[in-house]
């Protein structure tokens, strides 16, 4: 008996004993697989935290519509963050000039189809650098489409639009070298309603390169474009320049630049948003003696209001002259109404504008221009894209002459990527 009991305790011990043991190696592998869980949390995290320092610093220094929907890829430098982005703009054209009308395949010269990549490194926490190259693709251009031109396949463009780079500190600023815009463009374009995409203060992007047709003939020869009549006067454009903008200071920023050939240019940005209402301005002097006799300056503004209601108004003028010429003074003034409708589909925001614009002594001498529009634009939010129409009349009172008005109806889509 006793060595019964004997046995059953010996046996007893040794099973508990290989319990113990066996119960404690599966508490050491599963503190390993936790410890490499959570190694693996932590590497998934810091890839994580790459991928949005990646994206925050290229959206930060994108240019472009600010629409964030850039393609962002790491370059063969880590630290060089860069992003890939376009759009393509298609649409269908009506004119008719008063003695013949068609309708051609376009590419909307009012936002064009093209090609951008941006990069940027964060050196400091104040100071980046960064790169645009930024080219367009012109199939049948509304700036070059005209009442003669039906030649298969059109005209087809490729040109520049930015090669630059830059250095920007929110301390000291920002310093630009190299094609783009100079410190006026944009300083008569101005415009929040959403309908810039097929109509705004630069309204002969409609059919610029369209001639006048004479009243009694329908001859065309020689006549005036519509690129020719109506110019928004909207400073020195993009070129190859050396510019620099100031920090903003409570919505205000100022930019100067040099311009290959001798122009110069300034400009006042200011941007805000109040309780109810949104504001964007702008106001520059440019002076083109170096390249142009006339006009040699230009001094212009526009002005845009936009309220939580849907409502917006935006106002353009300029003026061009030069003292020692003949001619009088170049001139414009330009308005418009809007409205957006965000809930008018389910998709994406409704945008309507309506406006009108005088342009005085362009093309010749006691010229006077007008241009009524009506632009309607539908977003298609998740899918990056914008359908529009638009219609706009062209009408030339020249001295000694008649001209029969142009009527341009421009419907299309631009979908960006």
């Amino acid at each position: 008996m006793l060595k019964a009991a004997v046995a059953v305790v010996v046996v007893a011990t040794f099973s508990n004993a290989a319990w113990a043991q066996s119960e404690g190696d599966r508490i050491k592998a599963l503190e390993e697989m936790i410890q490499k869980q959570q190694a693996q949390i932590e590497a998934q995290q810091k890839v994580l935290e790459e991928m949005r320092a990646a994206l925050k610093t290229v959206q930060e220094s994108d240019q472009g519509d600010g629409t964030g929907r850039n393609r962002v890829v790491l370059s063969r430098d880590d630290k060089v963050k860069l992003s890939i982005e376009g759009q393509v703009n298609r649409a269908l054209m009506y004119y008719d000039d008063g003695n013949a009308s068609d309708v051609r395949h376009v590419d909307n010269d009012a936002s064009s189809t093209r090609l951008a990549f941006k990069g940027a490194v964060q050196a400091t926490d104040d100071l980046k650098f960064g790169t645009t190259i930024e080219v367009q693709f012109e199939s049948n251009s509304t700036a070059d489409v005209n009442q003669a031109d039906n030649t298969a396949g059109g005209t087809n463009n490729f040109t520049e639009r930015k090669l630059e780079i830059f250095a920007a500190s929110k301390r000291f600023g920002t310093v630009t070298i190299g094609q783009g815009s100079t410190a006026s463009d944009g300083m008569t374009e101005v415009d929040l309603s959403g309908t810039a995409l097929v109509g705004y203060s630069a309204v002969a992007d409609s059919g610029s390169a369209l001639s006048f047709a004479t009243s009694s003939t329908g001859a065309i020869a020689g006549n005036p474009t519509v690129g020719g009549v109506f110019s928004n006067l909207d400073g020195l454009s993009r070129d190859d320049r050396l510019r620099y903008d100031t920090p903003n200071f409570n919505g205000v920023v100022l930019s100067t630049s040099s311009v290959d050939g001798g122009e110069w240019d300034i400009a006042a940005s200011y941007s805000a948003a109040y309780d109810s209402i949104e504001v964007d301005s702008k106001i520059g002097y440019a002076n083109q003696s170096g390249t142009r006799t006339f006009p040699e300056t230009i001094l212009g503004g526009s002005i845009s209001l936009r309220h939580d209601n849907g409502l917006n108004l935006t106002a353009a003028t300029a003026t061009g002259d030069d003292d020692d010429s003949t001619r009088d003074n170049q001139k414009f003034w330009y308005g418009k109404l809007g409205y957006i409708a965000p809930d008018l589909f389910r998709f994406g925001a409704s945008h309507f504008g309506v406006d009108y614009g005088r342009f005085d002594n362009v093309a010749a001498n006691d010229d006077e221009g007008s241009s009524f529009g009506l632009q309607f634009v539908q977003s298609i939010s998740d899918c990056g894209t914008d359908l529009y129409a638009g219609y706009r009349r062209y009408d030339l009172d020249r001295t000694g002459a008649s001209f029969d008005a142009i009527d341009v109806i421009l419907a299309g889509a631009r979908v960006k990527s």
